[in-house]
């Protein structure tokens, strides 16, 4: 079974601009919460390979929200095993 753990950056992101009306680039996200720019890049893209825990919780912080919701789980589907000859 392979399993998938996508963050929400992006779409949290795009829901607060469309909540506030306004365009929130990555540089005022920097400023809020400490986190560099490159590292938001790669939640933006969604390439991000390790999550640390301090921007996970300056994220949280920064949309209002819990861990569970910055991330999505998805688990790929397995092809079912082949069926024994008896």
């Amino acid at each position: 079974m392979n399993v998938t753990i996508n963050n929400r950056f992006a779409v949290l992101l795009a829901e607060k601009r469309v909540k506030e009306r306004r365009n929130i680039p990555l540089a005022e996200v920097a400023e809020h919460t400490g986190i560099s720019r490159q590292t938001l890049y790669a939640w933006e893209n969604n390439s991000v390979s390790r999550f640390d825990v301090p921007v996970i919780n300056a994220l949280c912080q920064f949309f209002g929200i819990q861990p569970g919701e910055l991330f999505q789980y998805i688990e790929d589907e397995q092809p079912p095993a082949p069926k024994k000859k008896k």
